[in-house]
Order: structure tokens, then sequence, then C-alpha cells
């Protein structure tokens, strides 16, 4: 009898660990939900969010824009993010928390991942040249593949 009971105890104990890691597993997979934004002539809202990129590259379908980006959260809140963020292009995507940024200047690029909430930096990449692309909790630029963290920002 006492087999018995010490055997379901470690079956029991096995499943509730098995259980644990399975759960782990799959909050570790679960995906951001990033949408790409359409900047049009440079102010466009999406996800609760109202991003102004100021001014654009002068063109009827701009491009560019020379910044300073505003972003302005559901119920007026509003913030600037740091000017050093420009000249911005696209793609542009946001997930209603943060809001992802390519910029360039000559030919090099920088992403920039901004707290929609305070407009603060919290993540920039090495310089590079080339496609920038998210899918699914990767962020790729060029050569260059950065996961995205259980935050949604780039690690």
């Amino acid at each position: 009898m006492n087999s018995k009971f010490v055997r379901n105890a470690l079956l029991t104990a096995a499943a509730v660990l098995l259980a644990g890691q399975a759960a782990v597993a799959v909050a570790a997979a679960q995906t951001c939900r990033y949408s790409e934004v359409n900047p049009g002539s440079g102010k466009v809202t999406a996800r609760q969010l109202s991003i102004d990129l100021a001014q654009s590259d002068g063109t009827d379908r701009p491009t560019a824009w020379i910044g300073p980006m505003t972003i302005a959260r559901e119920g007026g809140e509003s913030c600037s993010v740091d000017p050093n963020v420009s000249i911005i292009e696209r793609p542009i995507y946001t997930d209603g928390q943060h809001v992802l940024v390519s910029t360039y200047s000559g030919s090099e690029q920088i992403v920039y991942a901004i707290d929609a909430k305070d407009c603060k930096v919290m993540w920039e990449s090495e310089r590079f040249s080339g496609k920038v692309r998210l899918t699914g909790n990767r962020l790729r630029m060029d050569q260059k593949t950065v996961r995205l963290g259980a935050d949604c920002t780039p690690q």
C-alpha cells in the first residue's frame, strides 16, 4: 500500500511538473501583436495611438519624415520622442504599447523601440543598411535578426 501511495504521489508530481513546463513554453512562444502602420502623409491613428511624424520630405507621397515624432494616447496625453529619432521611414509598427520605427542617415539605418506611454527610447539597433521586417517575434534588419522579449521589445 505504501509503494502504491508513493507511486501515485510521484506520478502526480511529474504531471504537475510537465504541465508547468508546458505553460512556460506556451508563454515563451506567445506572439507579440504588432501591426504595420501606413503613415500616409505623416499623421495616423492606430491601436489607440495617434502618431504624428511631423514634417515630411515635401512630396505628394512622402517616404520620409524629419520629426520630431509625437505620440498621443486615448484620453489626450501626448509626448515627444527624442529628436535624434529622425529621419523616419517605412516600415513603422505598433502594438499599442510600443512603436518600432526605422530611421536613416545617409546609407545607414537604425531601428528604435519607443514606449508609447512616455515616448522614451527603450532600445536602439546597431547601424545597418538594408530592409526592415517584423515577423512574429523576430525583427529582421538586413541580415541580422533580433528576437522580441516577453515585453514585446527587441532584446
